[in-house]
């Protein structure tokens, strides 16, 4: 048995488990890509941990994914899923041109493909910016361009969460996008047709079909995500426990199954509402900020990655966001030396920078927000941007 008979062999026996699995704990229903011939890139949108699966359900063939560079750190499983799917391994946070390569050779030679092209899990509930250079990975594979949207996805399983919800999934193909197609239209045109396609607002959808996500300790980790307190606008003293979300200055919201947060006075807010709130507070913050002072800071444990993918070190301490760089251990990381920020899991911090040799990864406990070390990176670069 070769590679590729191995893998198919897999696929075909698992996928009938994960049918039963999905519908048992998502009440998930889909679109079947069956139909669709020949060698073609999938996109989906991208909000659970499991949507690989659901997705290779929907395709009902074997597929490779393009998959995060962690997972090369699972031990006994790592290996198992290299040797059972092979999959394409793209480094976050970075420019992947060594992954455009696997991926047009495995097209070329007639496989399917799936990436998902935001490269992340949304965190408040709207799909996030694509990468710009899928339209071109698009055209130049000249195989069919294939658009996937899974809707609910978010509030079954929300960025912060620590546990699933049950309430109501479903996959659906938007668009088959043919090699003739895509050669006569230009990249900008491609990415906005994908961006069309994806694009998923969770509380949108739930605003019109006003589905229940039941499910325990509804708001545990949510200060993971919203950060800064809607009431006194602090950073760091927000807390969740059960279906609680509240603050130090006696704020208090109960996070319920349609995905809502109800203050004591009667207020409701979306995660979408007040993370959009909490950005522009955070851009006004950074505008009078003294350069010598942490925006903000946290008790961390650093894990240091080898180029190899494997680990060489671990440090605890204290990381310390400035206006300009980072510290931690004495270390200075400056923002203009570094190669790029994203977040993996729930609120693992990716920092690529010309003094490390790999890159690090920073993790915390529940409460531990790596997503304001992400604001706060961006938010700098544009500035940087503009200015130059």
């Amino acid at each position: 048995m070769d590679e590729l008979q191995r893998h198919q062999m897999v696929f075909k026996l698992l996928m009938p488990f994960v049918g039963v699995f999905a519908k048992w704990k998502f009440n998930y229903e889909y679109d079947s890509l069956k139909d669709i011939e020949g060698p073609y890139l999938l996109l989906p949108n991208h909000n659970l941990e499991l949507d690989p699966a659901l997705v290779g359900l929907a395709a009902g063939k074997q597929i490779y994914f393009v998959a995060s560079e962690h997972i090369m750190r699972k031990g006994i499983a790592t290996g198992l899923l290299m040797y059972f799917f092979k999959p394409i391994i793209h480094m976050k946070g970075r420019q992947g041109a060594k992954t455009v390569k696997q991926m047009l050779r495995s097209l070329r030679e007639g496989h399917r493909v799936c990436i998902f092209p935001e490269g992340n899990r949304s965190f408040n509930g709207v799909t996030m910016k694509m990468q710009a250079s899928i339209a071109r990975v698009a055209k130049k594979a000249k195989v069919k361009l294939v658009t996937y949207r899974i809707e609910g996805g978010y509030l079954t399983q929300p960025r912060w969460s620590t546990n699933l919800r049950k309430g109501k999934l479903k996959g659906r193909l938007i668009n088959v996008y043919t090699p003739e197609q895509l050669s006569a239209m230009s990249d900008e045109q491609i990415n906005d047709a994908i961006v069309a396609d994806l694009h998923e607002d969770a509380y949108v959808t739930q605003k019109r079909e006003h589905v229940k996500f039941k499910g325990k300790q509804l708001a545990l980790g949510l200060e993971s995500t919203i950060f800064t307190c809607p009431k006194c606008g602090k950073i760091g003293t927000l807390h969740s426990e059960d279906n609680r979300f509240y603050c130090d200055c006696g704020f208090e919201a109960v996070y319920d199954v349609y995905g809502e947060l109800t203050d004591k006075e009667g207020n409701k807010y979306t995660v979408t509402e007040l993370d959009l709130k909490q950005q522009e507070a955070l851009r006004e913050k950074i505008k009078n900020w003294k350069a010598g002072e942490p925006v903000f800071e946290d008790s961390v444990t650093v894990h240091r990655i080898g180029a190899d993918h494997e680990l060489i070190g671990t440090e605890e301490g204290s990381l310390k966001a400035y206006l300009d760089h980072l510290e931690f251990g004495g270390e200075r990381l400056d923002y203009a030396g570094m190669d790029g920020m994203a977040i993996y899991s729930r609120s693992v911090l990716i920092i690529h920078h010309e003094k490390v040799g790999g890159h690090l990864e920073v993790k915390s406990d529940l409460r531990f927000s790596a997503l304001k070390y992400l604001y706060l990176y961006n938010f700098v670069k544009e500035a940087d941007r503009r200015i130059k």
